[in-house]
């Protein structure tokens, strides 16, 4: 039944439309002559109908107007019926003067009968569409709230209304701006602010919360999540404006709240015209390209069409995975994957001569600070040699612009970690000529990365298991991923050679803080559900990192999240002479020579008292 009634679908919705015009046209005679139509006009309607149906249905046909469901009618629908109206009018005219003339003819009902056409049929198609939605509100889905009843608010209303898939029985919108207050939006009502939620939600039996704020900071995430918490309803999230970018609807991006959405500030304002210029139609190339930082520089530089991406990375599953991804997100871009490591001074000379890149990105390093302490030789062997090799095969090559991506724990280190990555900002400064821009961009722990503790938590927390934090007060300075690598791309746009950026990273977060905000997202409550237990430092770990050394000059920049200290000269033989040293140093794995040799070099380093060469 459903099967024939698809097949006269058509053609019936092409006969009401033609009633429908035939109705504008005769009101239109009304509404001219004040419902009392003389003998001699009505002749003339009745003489020039068929002629007017055959424009209309025409230009109709030409937008499509036959078409769609009347249901899901929107404004592009209602675009065309004014356009096809006002296309109609002037051949209406048109028609009737070449046909009978213009004498007993009111030229003024062509006017009349445009705006009637648009009332009848844009009207009727959206009272279909709200007795659709209406008749929806009533199937029985669960009582939904939309937190913010701005733009991502009001588009969020719209589709889950208009997607009867979805199991949303969207009844209003909170919000905290009080010119809100009693507002409409979408046909549903400003109820209140978030801390009358809890209020709101035992009245109107909320059992669903969606939180659509792009822009909120994480201080008021945390708030609604509380609120939510204390009324037990469910919630979910929009993300951060940065993972909005791209077409798909929004409904598809609801997912549950993070922990790293409790740490986020105000959006990141980018100059994306600079980037753009920088990297569009020019060759970069990533190291470490597959690790968490590596592949989300890949993600965002794809964006800005670059006339080529090389990611190079030792790890083939995760250099494969990024390729895929990549490949899929964007198939026309020139993606070439390299499987290489950056000890192998070959390799990298052939990638460099076949590719010629514009931009390194030199991200691959060795981050684990405890599992560094205990390696130490390797440690220095892959972020100090590693690191010169790149740079000195990008100063070879013509690379214009070289951005080494280190870290806070390179000021004042405590590890050997710290230690060989501001030995890695240093080698880099050393090599500043005027052929190539060397920059390097610190910034602290980035949330979701391979060395991030929130996987340990998260897998601790899934076991039922104690959570482990390695001091009460032990604090640490975190930002997302995206949010990091967006403002890497900024500060790869300032650079004129011998630079050390410093991202801002907000104030610091104890760890312990982080861990209660994860044990409270998973629906527990700490120290009730999931204990946390106290495990004490690690080697190399301090109780909070620093962003800058005494004595570095710091200058503000065009970019308010980013400054600069001015990384100094160092002479480029006395890097050679310390790489020398290190080298031998490395190969007698003389494990005393070593720590005091990074000592010299860097004379704020303080090592820990359990250092190991090699693995127990």
């Amino acid at each position: 039944m459903r099967a024939g009634f698809l097949r006269l679908r058509r053609p019936i919705i092409v006969l009401s439309q033609v009633c429908l015009l035939v109705l504008a046209y005769y009101g239109a005679f009304l509404l001219r002559f004040d419902l009392a139509v003389p003998p001699l006009f009505l002749e003339a309607f009745r003489a020039t109908l068929p002629l007017v149906l055959a424009i209309k249905v025409a230009v109709f046909s030409l937008f499509r107007l036959f078409r769609g469901w009347w249901r899901y009618a929107g404004m592009s629908e209602l675009r065309d019926i004014v356009l096809a109206a006002a296309a109609s009018a002037p051949l209406t005219y048109l028609g009737v003067r070449l046909t009978r003339g213009l004498v007993g003819y009111p030229r003024s009902v062509i006017i009349i009968d445009g705006a009637l056409t648009i009332l009848i049929i844009g009207g009727l198609r959206f009272a279909v569409r709200a007795y659709a939605e209406a008749a929806r509100l009533h199937e029985g889905h669960a009582n939904t709230l939309i937190v913010g009843a701005g733009r991502a608010g009001a588009m969020l209303a719209r589709e889950l209304r208009g997607n009867e898939r979805l199991e949303y029985k969207v009844v209003g919108f909170i919000d905290d701006d009080p010119t809100k207050r009693g507002i409409r939006v979408q046909g549903l009502k400003v109820l209140g602010t978030a801390d009358e939620l809890p209020k709101i939600a035992a009245e109107r039996e909320i059992s669903r919360v969606l939180i659509a704020i792009p822009s909120a900071t994480g201080r008021q995430i945390q708030r609604i999540v509380d609120k939510c918490r204390e009324c037990g309803v469910q919630f979910r999230i929009l993300p951060a404006f940065g993972e909005l970018i791209g077409g798909s609807a929004l409904t598809g991006r609801l997912r549950s709240v993070r922990v790293e959405d409790l740490l986020l500030r105000a959006p990141v304002h980018l100059d994306l015209g600079k980037i753009r210029e920088k990297f569009q139609g020019r060759i970069s190339l990533i190291t470490g390209a597959g690790g968490s930082i590596g592949s989300e520089l890949a993600r965002q530089l794809a964006k800005f069409d670059p006339a080529a991406l090389v990611l190079y990375d030792q790890s083939e599953n995760d250099l494969h995975a990024i390729d895929l991804e990549l490949c899929e997100s964007y198939p026309n871009l020139r993606l070439i994957p390299v499987v290489g490591d950056i000890l192998d001074l070959e390799r990298l000379r052939e990638v460099f001569a076949r590719h010629r890149p514009h931009s390194v990105f030199h991200a691959a390093a060795y981050k684990h600070v405890p599992m560094m302490e205990r390696n130490c030789f390797q440690a220095v062997t892959n972020n100090v040699f590693g690191t010169h090799n790149v740079a000195v095969v990008s100063q070879a090559f013509g690379v214009e612009d070289f951005v080494l991506i280190s870290t806070d724990k390179a000021v004042n280190p405590s590890s050997i970690m710290g230690a060989t990555k501001r030995i890695a900002e240093l080698v880099v400064l050393g090599l500043q000529d005027r052929s190539t821009r060397f920059v390097a961009v610190r910034f602290g722990n980035v949330l979701g990365s391979s060395g991030s503790v929130l996987p340990l938590f998260e897998r601790q927390i899934a076991q039922r298991k104690p959570v482990t934090v390695t001091h009460p007060e032990a604090r640490r300075y975190f930002m997302t991923i995206p949010e990091a690598v967006r403002l890497v791309l900024q500060a790869a746009t300032m650079g004129r050679g011998g630079e050390i950026f410093v991202l801002d990273m907000g104030e610091p977060v104890r760890i312990v803080d982080l861990a209660r905000g994860l044990i409270k997202l998973s629906g527990l409550d700490p120290d009730k559900d999931i204990p946390i237990v106290y495990r004490g430092l690690r080697p190399g770990e301090k109780l909070f990192e620093e962003l800058r050394l005494e004595g570095e000059g710091i200058k503000p920049t065009s970019h308010p999240k980013i400054r600069v200290f001015e990384g100094g000269r160092v002479p480029l033989e006395q890097v050679d002479g310390w790489l020398e040293d290190l080298a031998r140093l490395v190969s007698a794995r003389d494990l005393p020579g070593l720590v005091a040799k990074i000592g010299q070099i860097v004379p704020e380093y303080t090592p820990g008292d359990r250092l190991a060469g090699m693995p127990e």
